[in-house]
């Protein structure tokens, strides 16, 4: 399978906010009747701001795609490459997708200036872990709660 990689094409996002609903029910564990909703308007606002979808295509078919966003250090107040947005379609996974296109978009927050990248992950997702940790990524914080 050839892989290549761009910026989405209007199709291409055409497609990618018409599986939002997944893609956040899959990230998130959360089942709701709003995940697309809530999905589209993350996407929406983040477009709004400079970000964009770069996205693994075959000749016939768009396989997978991050965003490529930014965001803000908290404490140091830095701006941040930030992926905000990580999905393979279900049929083109364990193929090494993921990865490669997590490489390549380092590639582009490097040539955007970046030299610090970040992105969260839900703990329960082992699998993203392992591979993000492959890919170098490290804990920086952790998110805690408690249900009283």
């Amino acid at each position: 399978m050839e892989i290549e990689y761009g910026k989405a094409t209007e199709s291409e996002l055409d497609e990618i906010f018409s599986m939002a609903g997944v893609n956040r029910a899959e990230a998130t564990g959360i089942q709701a009747d709003d995940n697309k909703d809530k999905m589209i308007a993350s996407y929406k606002d983040s477009l709004d701001h400079g970000a964009y979808f770069l996205v693994a295509r075959t000749h016939e078919s768009l396989v997978a795609w991050v965003l490529v966003d930014r965001s803000q250090d908290w404490f140091t107040h830095k701006e941040i490459g930030w992926i905000s947005d990580v999905y393979v379609k279900q049929e083109f996974r364990q193929n090494g997708v993921a990865k490669s296109l997590i490489e390549q978009s380092l590639v582009e927050f490097k040539h955007l200036g970046y030299d610090d990248v970040r992105l969260n992950v839900f703990s329960f997702n082992e699998k993203a872990i392992r591979l993000y940790e492959k890919l170098g990524f490290k804990d920086v914080s952790k998110f805690m709660r408690v249900e009283i």
